[in-house]
């Protein structure tokens, strides 16, 4: 099994998975995953998945490899380029376990603890600052228990 691994700077390693996961090459994938993660000083791996059909296996797999990373206190992010990769992940419930981002570049700041940039809106300003809320009830932040759980709650004084 061979997968294409760069260095996209000193501390970041990209490792590509171009095929979809399956019994047949599950163990061979996470070896040589496991195998890059601690080479050359690596503080964070980016996983790069090239296919739109994440399997079950393909979601265990990220998720044992994350739990190798982080005991070597090597943090994790995924790259899921496909809106379908993304809905999976999502559905699956490891959107913010797994710190997918849809870019490179996202995955490189949620590898660092970075928050995903808010999508463009229909009530975003230029330099992504949001309107004020109208008197129809918009809201500028999303509302509800899971809205967003990154956050830290604090409660106001009424």
């Amino acid at each position: 099994m061979f997968l294409l691994s760069y260095h996209l700077d000193a501390t970041h390693l990209v490792v590509e998975l171009g095929e979809v996961v399956d019994l047949d090459n599950e163990a061979a994938i996470e070896r040589e995953i496991v195998r890059l993660l601690p080479c050359c000083g690596t503080r964070a791996i980016i996983v790069d998945i090239g296919t739109p059909l994440l399997t079950p296996r393909a979601l265990g797999l990220l998720l044992r490899v994350r739990g190798q990373a982080e005991e070597r206190g090597i943090s994790m992010a995924v790259v899921a380029g496909h809106d379908k990769a993304r809905e999976i992940l999502s559905a699956a419930g490891l959107h913010r376990v797994l710190r997918v981002a849809a870019t490179l570049p996202g995955a490189e700041l949620r590898s660092r603890g970075c928050r995903p940039e808010p999508e463009a809106s229909r009530n975003a300003r230029p330099g992504g600052r949001r309107s004020v809320p109208s008197a129809a009830g918009d809201s500028p932040r999303p509302r509800g228990p899971y809205a967003d759980t990154s956050r830290p709650r604090i409660p106001r004084k009424h």
